[in-house]
């Protein structure tokens, strides 16, 4: 119940953002503006403050929390160049299908939701996990967009040419997210208390902002879309379905048998469940894709995670 009643505060706050967009309080040159405070200043201070805290989390998540989080991405990447060719007859179509499946919104709507359901201090714990999908969205995720093929063998071919064929954009690794992801296991693998309340109650403030924030750019986001990116198709809903429920699901029962505590498997599956992550349509836009599936995948995820995660995060209690 007190899940269900978390959930519905969050839509009632998309509602309002989608209400704003609709009478011009919020449009696209506001929404990219605040997304980027969002992305680079009230996120990694909401991440740092989890650390902050009178307790802080347990150090001996770390490693556990690394090792399940490259597993997922990996397996996720496996996934993301076969499962497509089951979804959709159109061969242009597979690349952003692919991407759809493995990423998810952890970045933006991730730490809020995590933080919603398991506490604050679980914010640490998910920008952990999601090192490994930031790494991967640059590689593979980039390859999806352009819809390069890859070809699994067992003759030196595979995963490990991804990074023959396509730079890494290091500078990924040091952006302010990532950062505040390092410092904060910093700080927690190190025991290092009583941060002085000058530094750590202003992060504290400035990280409050990201949830609502960030449910308030998806609300406008969503008002800005055409009725026909509302309705979607069959290929968009088949898709949808296997990134919020089946995908998830599928790794919490493999996580489970392979003997992860029960709270790491719950946060990664939780993490996994997330919407389609927006950044697709940002590689989209980069690449000169046309970003009508994806947004369709987008949009359609994040209206349906509003029912998925609820129901997900009740039966993980």
């Amino acid at each position: 119940m007190e899940n269900l009643e978390v959930m519905v505060s969050l839509v009632v706050i998309v509602i309002i953002g989608f209400v704003a967009g609709k009478i011009g309080y919020m449009n696209e040159e506001f929404d990219k503006k605040l997304s980027a405070l969002i992305v680079n200043i009230t996120c990694p201070a909401l991440i740092l403050s989890s650390t902050m805290g009178d307790t802080l989390p347990d150090r001996h998540m770390i490693v556990p929390l690394l090792i399940i989080s490259f597993i997922t991405y990996t397996i996720l990447a496996v996934m993301s160049f076969t499962l497509p060719k089951l979804l959709t007859g159109k061969k242009d179509d597979e690349g952003v299908i692919g991407f759809a499946l493995m990423f998810g919104n952890v970045g933006f709507i991730g730490y809020p939701i995590v933080a919603s359901i398991f506490g604050y201090e679980a914010v640490f714990y998910a920008a952990i996990l999601n090192v490994a999908n930031t790494f991967y969205v640059f590689t593979i995720g980039d390859m999806l967009i352009k819809n390069v093929n890859l070809n699994i063998n067992a003759n030196g071919g595979g995963l490990t040419n991804i990074f023959k064929t396509r730079r890494f954009e290091k500078k990924v690794l040091y952006s302010t997210p990532m950062i505040a992801a390092y410092l904060s296991m910093l700080i927690v693998a190190l025991g290092i208390t009583g941060i002085p309340t000058a530094v750590s109650k202003p992060l504290s403030m400035i990280g409050g902002i990201t949830v609502p924030g960030a449910l308030l750019i998806i609300g406008s986001t969503m008002s800005q879309l055409s009725g026909r990116a509302m309705l979607g198709n069959v290929t968009v809903y088949a898709t949808s379905v296997c990134r919020l429920v089946l995908i998830p699901f599928a790794f919490y029962w493999l996580f489970t048998m392979m003997g992860f505590s029960e709270y790491v498997v719950s946060v990664n599956t939780v993490i996994i469940a997330m919407p389609v992550a927006t950044y697709g349509t940002i590689l989209c836009l980069i690449n000169n894709r046309d970003t009508t599936l994806m947004t369709e995948l987008t949009f359609t995820t994040t209206i349906l995670s509003m029912i998925t995660i609820p129901l997900l995060s009740a039966a993980l209690a």
